[in-house]
């Protein structure tokens, strides 16, 4: 049993690679697949691509069944035990170190966190320091859970006294702090520590394999399992996939922009992970956009020679695919001489730039320069609507479109797309709106906050708790659906409250106190 990293440009080209493999059935006609993805839009896209390929014939009769999604964290969460309820998730976790933090503020020690805190400081200044108290902790148990993700060994050292940084050196002057505050923290959790429990069942699974282990309540681990389309993983995540690989075939098929660049960092990476600032590996491309950009992929093949891995580019794998889908189609885009830049790592010199032809009407390649949100949004409309008149083959389905913050421009999608009404003339029916409001989108991977009115409803209740209660505040919140629903308050009823906050003239508070 191995495990095999399949790499190539092209996520297409990963997901027939992966469409060939699910072709050759299990040795249990009733076993699952399990294919973990990074996130919900890559299993949606994946799914839609798999049911192309396995199917009775060529064309699009498949259907994607019998296939288990998940993510690496909740994979790795099963094989630990604690898919449920893992007292070392961050947001169970903050609760731990919040009472630690409290337990600790006066103590030498802790002097950053008590003077951030506003440990004995009185006033307005020292109300709001206080203030922070759940959100350093939420931010705390974040880089605790990082760091057992990243790091076990420190925190090994960490719980024995310790206080190095992992990698044979010791912790910043500035955060000397923290590995105190973790040994205070295990006090509060009445649970394995988390370097323990990885060290534990990584040598579990070496010991007495895990093909048909069970995960969870209904899922059994089949002989073989994949990872599409990732471009960071966790080191405790790669040691347990390594585990695995010892008794099963683990496929990782990961989206790589440069072979030349994988082979040219191929010595470098051979050494392991090292710390972020002593990473010289980007000196060794020459191509600047993946001196620039590609950190996640150097610092993930620097992970992965940990494992000991199969690399087979997915091109040579599949009888020349990758080089029959980048044949020359008669026309050179601008995208497609980055792209081949890009693969060969090559940066072109002034006189072959020079020398190279772009037609006129190439659009492959478009910077728009927008003033704000709802102006990119307008104009990604057009583009989107204009491209999909151009060309008639181009599907909805096709189009994937990113941004910085998905809640943020949540909103302007649901008014710009789809998402909105569509108004029609009476007469003819004819859409008297952008035509772009005819387009089905989905928003993915957004907070569950942002989704779910109850949710935000407590979120906002916990920021009010620990703020000044202003009336703007408090009003905003009796104005929200739930709260309105729950005591039948209507527009009349908001406004009679309104005008008795005005007239006693409230500014903020709980109570007179």
């Amino acid at each position: 049993m191995t495990l095999f990293v399949h790499r190539a440009a092209s996520t297409d080209l990963l997901a027939d690679g992966l469409a060939e493999l699910l072709a050759t059935p299990l040795e249990d006609p009733f076993a699952e697949e399990v294919v973990a993805v990074p996130a919900k839009g890559v299993e949606r896209w994946l799914a839609q691509r798999l049911s192309h390929r396995l199917g009775a014939g060529s064309g699009h009769d498949g259907v994607c069944a019998g296939v288990r999604f998940l993510n690496p964290h909740s994979l790795v969460a099963l094989v630990l035990g604690v898919e449920r309820d893992d007292p070392w998730h961050p947001e169970h976790l903050a609760w731990p170190v919040l009472r630690a933090v409290d337990a600790s503020l006066g103590e030498a020690w802790a002097r950053t966190l008590s003077v951030h805190l506003g440990y004995g400081e009185s006033g307005t200044e020292g109300e709001l320091r206080r203030g922070r108290r759940y959100a350093v902790a939420r931010r705390l148990a974040g880089l605790f859970a990082d760091y057992a993700a990243q790091r076990p060994g420190m925190l090994s050292d960490w719980r024995g006294g310790g206080a190095g940084d992992g990698l044979g050196g010791a912790v910043a002057d500035d955060l000397a702090w923290q590995p105190e505050l973790w040994r205070r923290v295990l006090e509060q959790v009445d649970a394995e520590p988390p370097d323990v429990r990885q060290a534990r069942v990584v040598t579990a699974l070496r010991e007495r394999g895990a093909e048909g282990m069970r995960l969870g309540r209904d899922l059994v681990l089949p002989g073989r399992l994949s990872l599409f389309g990732h471009t960071r993983i966790a080191r405790s995540e790669v040691e347990v996939l390594a585990a695995l690989g010892e008794h099963l075939d683990v496929h990782l098929w990961l989206p790589q922009a440069s072979p030349a660049a994988w082979d040219a960092l191929a010595g470098a990476a051979a050494a392991g992970p090292v710390p972020r600032a002593d990473d010289t590996s980007a000196a060794l491309v020459r191509h600047p956009l993946l001196a620039s950009l590609g950190r996640d992929a150097r610092e993930l093949q620097r992970t992965l020679a940990l494992t000991g891995g199969l690399d087979r580019p997915v091109g040579e794998l599949h009888d020349g695919r990758a080089a029959a889908a980048r044949a020359d189609t008669g026309r050179t885009t601008l995208l497609q001489l980055l792209q081949a830049d890009l693969a060969a790592d090559h940066v072109p010199d002034a006189a072959e730039r020079g020398a190279r032809s772009v037609p006129a009407e190439d659009r492959s390649i478009q910077v728009h320069a927008c003033h704000g949100r709802a102006r990119q949004v307008e104009v990604l409309r057009d583009v989107l609507a204009g491209l999909l008149e151009q060309d008639p083959t181009l599907e909805p389905r096709d189009i994937l479109v990113m941004c910085p913050d998905i809640d943020a421009y949540a909103p302007l999608v649901h008014a710009g797309f789809g998402l909105g009404e569509v108004v029609r003339d009476d007469t003819s029916g004819a859409p008297l709106t952008h035509p772009a409001h005819g387009l089905r989108v989905r928003l993915a991977d957004r907070a569950p906050r942002h989704t779910n009115p109850l949710l935000a409803l407590a979120d906002r209740l916990v920021e009010l708790a620990g703020g000044r209660l202003t009336a703007s505040e408090v009003l905003d919140l009796a104005r929200s659906a739930p709260v309105r629903q729950r005591f039948g308050l209507d527009e009349d009823a908001l406004e009679r409250v309104g005008d008795w906050v005005e007239a006693v003239v409230v500014r903020w508070g709980l109570d007179a106190e």
